[in-house]
This record gives C-alpha cells, structure tokens and sequence, in this order.
C-alpha cells in the first residue's frame, strides 16, 4: 500500500502541474452533512413517536422525559472518550462504529415491547435502557464531524464547513417529523425505528467506503487541492500532523475560552433540546394542532436551522477576514443568539398560532445561526486535538439538555408551557454573554 508522501508525489507527477484542485473535501461534507441527518433522525423520532409511545404504554409527560433524558445520559458520558479515541486513531474507524452502534439502538426500539414482556421489565426501564445505549453511540457523531472539518478544510472555510455540520443536522430534523408522523399513522411507530436504522446503515456504509482519515490518504484528492487545504505546511514543506500524541486537559481545563466555549454551549443545549425534544408536545398540547399539522409545525425548526447554521459560518468567516476570528465568532454568536431570544420569548407569548409558531421556529435558527460558531471554535481552540475539546464542549451540551428534558416537562406541568420558554429565553442570552469569554485567535495547544 503506497504511503502519503508517495500519494503525494503521483499527484504532482501525473498529467502536470497545471491541474485544477479537485473538490473531495466537499463531497466529503456532503456525507458529513448526510451523517448528521441520520444522526438527527435517529434521535429526533422518539420525539415524534413519543406521543403514541406514551399512549400505548400509559407514560406520563414525566415518563417520557425520563426517556429522553437516557438518551443524553448515554450521550453525554461517552462524549470524552469518543473523541479522545479520534484524536488518537482518526474518524474513520470510529464514526462507522458509532453509527453502527446508533443504527443497531435504533432498530431495538422494534423489539423494546417484546424484551419487556419477555424478561419481566418494565417497558419503561427497557425503553430508557435502549435509548441510553442508542445515545452511546450517537455521542462520537458530532466531535468526529469536527475532527473531519479540522483536517479537511482550510483556516478560512472552517466557519461555513461547521455550519454544513449543523445544517445536515437541521436538514434531518426537518425530515424526520413528518416522515415519522406520516409512517406511524400508517405502518405504526415500530416501523418508522425500523425505517430510521436503515437510513443509518446506508449511510455508514457509503463513508466507509469513500472517505478516508485524513486527506493526504485519499487517492481522488490532487496536490491542488492539498495546497489549499494546508497552505501553511505545502508552502513549508512539512508534513502535516494529524494523530495526537497526546491530548493536553490540564490546559483545556485552565484556560478561559475553553470555560467560556464550554458553559455556553451548556447554555445553548438546554435551549436547543427544548425545540429538539418539545417543540412537537408544545404544538399539540399548548397550540392544538392534530398529529399532522404538528408534525408539519415541527419540521420548521429544523428547517431555520438547515438554513440558517451555514449563514452564520459564514457570516463569521467573512468578519473574520476584515477584522480577525475572535471578533467574527462572536459578532455571529451575538446576533444569533439574541435574534434567538426575542423571537422565542415574542413567539411564545403570541395567542395567533399561526404567527407564533413560525416565530419559535426562527428563533431556533437563529440559535444553531450562532451554535455553528462553537464547533468552528473548537477548531480555532485546538486545531491538533478538536475531536476532544469538541467532546468536551458536547458532553456539557448534553447536560444541559438533560436537565432540559426534566426541567421543562416540570415547568410545564406545574405552571404551564409559557413559563417553560420563558426559561429558555433567559438562557439563550446566557449562553451568548458566556461565549464572550472566547478567544479564537489564540490556539490553547
């Protein structure tokens, strides 16, 4: 098998120097932002199937909380070590396994009822065992996605290509809701999990196949497009290090912009788990809406997210080269942010549902708007070990959406669904005043 540095030598060598730069690193996102379609899908549907779920098993909003706090348990403890593994061997390897691991929690969801029945559980102790292993797997997604940006993106594309991340996100969000609702009133929501696996196993199977650790490994890639990913090191002349050796936490967990980067983000969770696992209980039980329209209202988050992260990574990109990357990270967390937060706090206080809701739905955009530029600072942070402090940053995300889960299903049953947004504004602006903190001109590495 040829090495890197003689991959590198047939790209220059074959028909000339004046070849034009190949676009791999963009088909490359375009599985990433498949993968994190699937990945949403994969996770999003309890949300939409939760309410049949709920019906059939007798569960109470509380319940079903529960449920969706198993998932972020999982999700949130494996974070850490799934990225240091990154760090360590590349995202290859690793991201088949974890969407493996998801695809395979996914369709147990099927055979959940049966195992109950069969060993004497509780349906509801089976349900949050399943959704916990699913979040196991779900946890390597996104700190592997930014660990594939890191090493396959230029400086100056880092913003946008995070954006791509979290728009693949929206884009699977916007999907789901309505595919899942429109499969269970049809099929039954055993089937729409079935349905969900499958998705996930064709995609594992697509970027095992294409995709490769690093750049400089992938034969469809020319020396062109090399140069521009790493123009630093093509125009030095080094060889340019991907594995880390090791990963410095005493300096991640000393440092100001990591507390910053970390804690907002926390911020940010418990917000975007309120659209994420909420939004379709809040259109039906506070709005009215029948299963359908719900389902219709609730692809719209997801699709202001689709739109909107990939504006703010370039938003950010484009400050960025006028004034520096500190100051385009945080003009679009700023603005993202507090669009966020008027629109969600105007929103829900609205009686009109039909203006209401395409507030919130804004809001929610606006929030992944300026979230794209945690993951683009990630990169900024520790270029060399990102899939790590990504992790980080995500395992304080998850925590924030599980005391999300709990913490508006409260609110919400004891004081009403009004009071439960209005938590989610307040935080909202937290997490942006938080982010202030963060210095992405600076490597911490």
């Amino acid at each position: 098998m040829a090495t890197k540095d003689e991959l590198c030598r047939e790209r220059s060598d074959a028909k000339g120097v004046d070849r034009r730069p190949t676009h791999v690193r963009w088909v490359v996102m375009g599985i990433v932002m498949a993968i994190m379609a699937v990945t949403a899908m994969n996770r999003l549907n309890l949300s939409i199937a939760g309410k049949y779920i709920e019906e059939e098993f007798s569960f109470s909003t509380i319940s079903m909380g529960r449920v969706f706090s198993a998932f972020l348990w999982g999700y949130g403890l494996f974070q850490i070590p799934w990225g240091y593994v990154c760090d360590r061997i590349g995202p290859r390897r690793t991201l088949t396994w974890s969407i493996l691991c998801f695809a395979v929690g996914s369709a147990a969801m099927v055979f959940a009822p049966r195992f109950a029945t069969a060993t004497g559980l509780s349906a509801l102790v089976v349900f949050r065992i399943v959704r916990f292993l699913t979040g196991v797997g779900e946890a390597a997604v996104s700190s592997n996605v930014t660990r594939v940006i890191a090493s396959w993106t230029a400086p100056r594309e880092r913003g946008f290509a995070s954006g791509l991340q979290v728009c693949g996100l929206g884009l699977g969000g916007t999907l789901t809701p309505i595919a899942i609702a429109w499969t269970m009133v049809h099929w039954g929501w055993r089937v729409s999990f079935a349905i969900s696996a499958a998705l996930a196993f064709l995609v594992v199977a697509i970027w095992h196949w294409y995709a490769t650790d690093w750049p400089e490994e992938n034969p469809r890639v020319n020396q062109q497009e090399l140069q521009i990913i790493h123009p630093q090191q093509e125009k030095a002349g080094t060889k340019v290090q991907h594995v880390a050796t090791t990963v410095p936490w005493m300096k991640m967990l000393t440092s100001l912009s990591v507390w910053g980067l970390i804690l907002g983000y926390g911020f940010q969770g418990y917000a975007f788990y309120v659209y994420y696992n909420w939004f379709y209980f809040y259109a039906v039980k506070m709005r009215g809406l029948d299963i359908m329209h719900a389902a219709a209202w609730t692809s719209a988050p997801f699709l202001a997210m689709a739109v909107l992260s990939p504006v703010g990574g370039w938003f950010s990109d484009r400050v960025a080269r006028v004034t520096d990357r500190r100051k385009g990270r945080l003009a679009a967390v700023w603005v993202g942010m507090g669009i966020a937060a008027l629109l969600l706090y105007t929103g829900n206080h609205l009686t009109l549902t039909v203006v209401a809701l395409p507030m919130i739905a804004l809001a929610a955009g606006f929030t992944m708007f300026g979230a794209a530029n945690f993951w683009a600072s990630c990169i900024d942070l520790a270029p060399g070990y990102s899939a790590s402090l990504s992790a980080l940053m995500n395992a304080v995300g998850s925590l924030g959406g599980v005391v999300s889960s709990t913490v508006t299903a409260s609110i919400a049953v004891h004081q009403g669904w009004v009071p439960a947004l209005d938590v989610a504004v307040w935080v909202t602006i937290g997490s942006g005043l938080l982010f202030t903190m963060v210095d992405a001109n600076h490597s911490i590495g």
